[in-house]
C-alpha cells in the first residue's frame, strides 16, 4: 500500500520560472535536504524515458535510487519514479499559472517492496509531510534568491 502526501504553495515566479528550476537536476540537493545529486544517463534536453540516478543521504546513511522522467510538460507538469530493492518512489509537480505566478502541488507516493520497507513503512508516513513541506519551502526560498540575483 503506498504512503502518499501532496501540498501546493503560492510562488510570486512564473509557471516557466518554476519549471527552470525544478528541471535543472544540478540545483535540486539545494531545496531537496536530503539530496546528494540527480545525475541524467545521456545527453539532451531532458524528456520522458530519461533515465536518472538520485543519491541521497539519510542519517548518515548514503543511497542510490534508478529512476525515469514520467511526465515532462514544460511549464505545466513533471513527474520522475524512482526505485531500489526497498521501495518505488513517485515523485509529481503540478504547475497551475495563479495571476502573475504559479500555484506548485507536489505529490509524492512511496510504495514498500522489501519486508525492512513495510517494517518502516509508519515512519516513512510520520516523516512524509515534514520532508514535503520543508522542501517545498526551500524551494521557495531558491526562487526567490535567483529572482532577486536577476
Amino acid at each position: 500500500m503506498a504512503i502518499a502526501f501532496e501540498h501546493s504553495i503560492d510562488l510570486p515566479q512564473s509557471p516557466a520560472e518554476v519549471f527552470g528550476v525544478l528541471d535543472d537536476y544540478k540545483k535540486t540537493p539545494l531545496w531537496l535536504n536530503r539530496c546528494e545529486g540527480v545525475a541524467k544517463q545521456g545527453t539532451g534536453p531532458n524528456k520522458v524515458g530519461d533515465k536518472l540516478r538520485y543519491a541521497y543521504c539519510e542519517h548518515g546513511k548514503h543511497g542510490l535510487m534508478d529512476g525515469v522522467i514520467v511526465t515532462q510538460d514544460p511549464d505545466s507538469r513533471l513527474s520522475y519514479k524512482y526505485y531500489d530493492k526497498m521501495m518505488q518512489v513517485f515523485v509529481d509537480f503540478r504547475l497551475e499559472p495563479d495571476g502573475t505566478g504559479t500555484r506548485l502541488t507536489h505529490r509524492i507516493e512511496i510504495t514498500p517492496h522489501s519486508f525492512m520497507a513495510k517494517l518502516m513503512s509508519p515512519m516513512f508516513r510520520m516523516k512524509l509531510p515534514g520532508q514535503t513541506v520543508a522542501a517545498m519551502e526551500a524551494l521557495r526560498a531558491l526562487l526567490a534568491r535567483e529572482s532577486a540575483a536577476a
